[in-house]
């Protein structure tokens, strides 16, 4: 009979229980609600710290983006630079080349003393044409034209023209050789009457 107290009686006891299971439920529920509210918080710092990183990352992402087509442009102005001047150092090559043609033909044309009347450059090929006040003028000439320019003219026509008051006659010629240095290999050179 321990349990049974006069002074407790059992519809207090009841009513003590649900204050009791209210106040808890409500001091549970106070703080699940503080609880809650803080990890609600919790994520909120976290969002806003993800949202910031994400936003620095983006920035440094179009940053590398925009790097990386500056290098492209850069690369690709590069290889048209380097191509324009492959092909200004192969245009300097044939400018040098044909200086050095030009200057050896009029140097020789004056020593041996020939006329000459068409040169035309085709492709790396030569042709010569002129007069010469002997063929053994032309020959000389011939010969030292290849031996300055390491090549070999080979004599395609060659005809005797009569010399206006003189006992011996003029000879006409043209010459064919190669000149690869002036090769171009697409387009031909001009012609050029010097």
């Amino acid at each position: 009979m321990s349990g049974f107290n006069l002074l407790h009686y059992p519809t207090l006891d009841r009513l003590d229980r649900q204050r009791r299971r209210w106040r808890s439920g409500w001091i549970g529920a106070a703080c699940g609600a503080m609880l809650a509210g803080s990890w609600v918080q919790w994520q909120s710092l976290q969002t806003e710290a993800l949202q910031s990183t994400l936003t620095d990352l983006q920035a440094r992402l179009g940053e590398r983006q925009r790097q990386a087509t500056g290098r492209q442009q850069q690369a690709s102005q590069n290889q048209i630079l380097r191509q324009q001047l492959d092909q200004l150092s192969v245009l300097q090559a044939q400018q040098q080349a044909w200086h050095r043609l030009h200057s050896g033909l009029l140097q020789e044309a004056r020593s041996a003393g020939l006329v000459l009347q068409r040169l035309q450059v085709e492709a790396g090929r030569i042709d010569i044409q002129g007069q010469a006040p002997s063929a053994q003028a032309m020959t000389r000439a011939a010969q030292q034209l290849a031996q300055r320019w390491d090549q070999p003219l080979h004599l395609l026509s060659l005809e005797a023209v009569p010399a206006q008051g003189e006992a011996s006659s003029a000879v006409s010629f043209v010459w064919q050789g190669r000149w690869p240095a002036l090769a171009d290999g697409s387009a031909p050179m001009s012609k050029v009457q010097p």
